[in-house]
């Protein structure tokens, strides 16, 4: 779906396509790695989390794991689609935190000012959400957050990146394919899931940079022992701290 202004991520803002996002990524590989890299680099920052930002929050998934970990007292979800942050208020509700579901369009800096009163923040994470962002906006991006970031505070960001070869791109989507076949729990054949992958109506909405150029990005922001943690093909875990 490419919008009036020839968006093709406003498929997002759609119930269709978060809920089968919901169904399909319980195939995404090694979801349980990735969130616990993102904890030890928590840990090893020794960062005591009591103000949590997460952006393209979703249906809050990154946002429930560090309230596991480290019970913050605030957090602030932002996402633009009304159904993701609809299923993170579920998600949430009963909570004892102070927590903000704010409706607001990364590709633009419109948010910034109603989230920025409500910060600085300790931690700042993203999880399969940048990506979507044309590279000049990541990169503008990244020097947002680091504003709202304590001195000391964290950003982790947990994302798709793009692979060096075509190869690798293809081993990707093989692992990917098979992830989503073996959780899908119908009958579909593997070939009929492949099908269905390669037509997803998210699939055009992706725009993904290097890993590495996004750690540089940081690094010319200003952020501090920059570094991936994590990569398997085109997932990706790298952080970046701002200087107390």
């Amino acid at each position: 779906m490419v919008s009036e202004t020839g968006r093709r991520d406003v498929v997002w803002q759609r119930e269709d396509v978060a809920q089968s996002y919901f169904a399909s990524r319980r195939g995404i590989p090694l979801v349980d790695v990735q969130l616990d890299v993102i904890r030890r680099l928590i840990d090893v920052h020794e960062l005591d989390v009591r103000s949590v930002l997460d952006l393209g929050a979703g249906d809050g998934a990154a946002a429930a794991a560090v309230y596991d970990w480290q019970r913050p007292n605030r957090m602030v979800l932002v996402d633009f689609s009304h159904p993701m942050l609809d299923e993170a208020r579920l998600r949430f509700a009963g909570v004892a935190a102070e927590i903000d579901y704010v409706a607001g369009d990364m590709l633009t800096s419109e948010w910034i000012p109603g989230v920025a009163a409500r910060g600085p923040f300790d931690l700042v994470v993203s999880r399969y959400a940048i990506h979507h962002l044309p590279h000049e906006r990541k990169k503008s991006l990244y020097r947002e957050i680091f504003d709202l970031l304590k001195p000391g505070g964290l950003f982790i960001n947990n994302e798709h990146v793009s692979s060096e070869s075509p190869l690798y791109q293809k081993a990707f989507d093989d692992l990917l394919i098979e992830g989503i076949a073996a959780t899908s729990g119908d009958s579909r054949t593997i070939q009929q899931v492949t099908d269905a992958y390669h037509a997803r109506q998210d699939k055009e909405t992706n725009i993904l940079a290097s890993v590495w150029d996004q750690c540089a990005w940081m690094r010319e922001s200003g952020y501090i022992d920059v570094d991936c943690a994590f990569k398997i093909f085109e997932l990706a875990v790298f952080a970046g701290k701002r200087p107390r």
